[in-house]
């Protein structure tokens, strides 16, 4: 996962999610908040998009970062 494909997961999961109608329950539909675990696994997102940032900005030409993050496959 890149820096900005963190940053965009991090804010899928903060946005929480949409529960369509249910007509059969006499539900209409609804928009829920984020749990505890959507916003701490989007700090970690963020936390891994602000990391990717600042190593590529610091060594623009270092492929150190790109490694360990697409690690070579073993024979």
């Amino acid at each position: 996962m890149t820096g900005p494909e963190h940053y965009l997961e991090g804010e899928r999961l903060l946005a929480g999610t949409d529960v369509p109608a249910d007509p059969e329950q006499g539900m209409g539909a609804r928009h829920d908040p984020p749990s505890q675990m959507d916003v701490l696994t989007a700090i970690g997102h963020f936390l891994a998009g602000l990391t990717a940032a600042a190593a590529t900005s610091q060594h623009p030409e270092s492929v150190a970062w790109q490694q360990a993050i697409n690690p070579p496959e073993q024979a």
